[in-house]
């Protein structure tokens, strides 16, 4: 009795001790997904978002260094940005190059100014439209872009960018620059 109640432990254990190793590897296989919340330099950082940082991967700092320097380049003629956000991020190394998926907003507001010197505030009011005080109390808010992207860092570190020009369905990357997102007349 001895010996077969020891022989059912000594099987458990090795049972538990193997289901334990195979939730490892599986989690080992998943692809990590994080959020990355990162202020404007003259914002305050808390803890929180110091720790989010510090837990990226390095592919994940490359790539968020890089979509911040590109949204400056691109959006910082026009705008004041206040804060970038990496969501939902998942990557994947595919021959070599590390490809990763997320969703990236970009806070943002006008720069401060009397908004009845912004020629379509002004021609709003000069025309009566209704919409003028609506224009003008939203001109200094803080708003945001949305993107879906997809980064693939290359071997030598080198970066290029695709957004999905399918949103619903399966996603069609295509090739793209931050300063593809700016509006020319």
């Amino acid at each position: 009795m001895k010996k077969s109640i020891t022989s059912i432990c000594a099987i458990l254990l090795l049972f538990g001790t193997s289901a334990c190793s195979s939730v490892t590897n599986q989690e080992a296989e998943t692809p990590t997904t994080q959020t990355q919340v990162v202020q404007h330099p003259t914002e305050q950082q808390n803890d929180s978002e110091s720790t989010g940082k510090q837990n990226q991967s390095e592919s994940q700092k490359k790539i968020s260094n890089y979509l911040e320097t590109e949204c400056q380049k691109a959006f910082s003629p026009y705008y004041q940005l206040l804060e970038y956000q990496m969501t939902d991020y998942q990557e994947t190394t595919v021959n070599g190059s590390v490809e990763a998926t997320f969703a990236y907003k970009l806070i943002y507001k006008n720069y401060e100014k009397d908004p009845d010197t912004v020629d379509y505030i002004k021609e709003a009011k000069a025309n009566g439209d209704p919409r003028y005080q609506q224009l003008y109390k939203e001109y200094g808010q803080p708003k945001e872009m949305n993107f879906e992207l997809k980064a693939v860092l290359d071997p030598a570190s080198s970066i290029s960018l695709y957004s999905n020009t399918s949103p619903k369905g399966a996603p069609k990357w295509e090739s793209v620059v931050m300063t593809d997102y700016i509006l020319s007349k």
